[in-house]
């Protein structure tokens, strides 16, 4: 197993602004190449901001044509880029997804299979887990919610996962419930924890950053410091974790 860097992206977004949400999403990931990171993880509906009554009307296919420029870059720079976005659905509500970028110019997408209680009113829930496979590491992929069932970590973890990575939009309250959840998932299922929130958003709700990533033996690896723009970045090498926080 080589080395490996794993990076939570805490970006603000603008309330349903895609194209600019796009271009903080573009900086975001020419930092974490120059970084060296594998794999980005933004947060939940990080593209349209986490506003769930915009949600229909802003929702993408995988191949929506307005990220085509993330997903060239994520092929250039060899990197798995992991996108929030609400996606289409053959239904009438869209789901809260991931849109996965890979290097080889492919994309996929994951739908969040557990709902806050207030979302079922604008979402479907998904499914299917999805893996992820980098550089000897498998990343299993959560948004947010899905971590208020155990089932979920654990069922990556079953599956052999080594990484469990969320992408979150967490306000003050919320934090204080799901941060320790996830730190706690790191030494029950020996999986480093990635956790990304929002920056400094504007919109309808206010995010507290402090993006954070644990080690699998639940030591505190790295945190953002509050709300500011950063890659929270976290390397393997030799089997040992290690952490850094990087501005943008």
């Amino acid at each position: 197993m080589g080395k490996f860097k794993i990076a939570a992206a805490q970006v603000g977004s603008v309330r349903g602004d895609i194209t600019r949400n796009l271009r903080t999403h573009a900086e975001a990931i020419e930092v974490a190449a120059e970084q060296g990171v594998a794999v980005l993880i933004f947060p939940e509906l990080s593209l349209t901001g986490y506003e769930p009554d915009l949600a229909a009307e802003l929702a993408f296919e995988d191949s929506d044509r307005r990220m085509e420029a993330l997903g060239e870059s994520a092929k250039h720079h060899q990197m798995t880029v992991v996108i929030g976005a609400p996606l289409i659905t053959a239904g009438s509500k869209p789901a809260i997804g991931a849109i996965v970028f890979a290097p080889d110019g492919s994309s996929s997408t994951y739908a969040k299979m557990h709902l806050g209680s207030s979302e079922s009113a604008y979402f479907k829930p998904g499914c299917e887990p999805k893996i992820i496979e980098s550089h000897g590491q498998s990343v299993g992929l959560s948004i947010c919610a899905d971590s208020s069932a155990t089932s979920h970590p654990q069922a990556y973890a079953a599956r052999g996962a080594t990484v469990y990575a969320a992408g979150m939009f967490l306000n003050a309250e919320w934090y204080e419930t799901d941060a320790p959840r996830l730190a706690a998932y790191a030494p029950a299922y020996r999986m480093l924890v990635v956790m990304a929130n929002h920056a400094a958003s504007v919109g309808t709700y206010r995010s507290v950053g402090r993006s954070a990533i644990w080690a699998p033996d639940g030591t505190l690896l790295v945190q953002a410091a509050g709300t500011e723009n950063a890659l929270v970045i976290a390397t393997c090498e030799l089997a040992s974790w290690s952490g850094v926080v990087i501005p943008l």
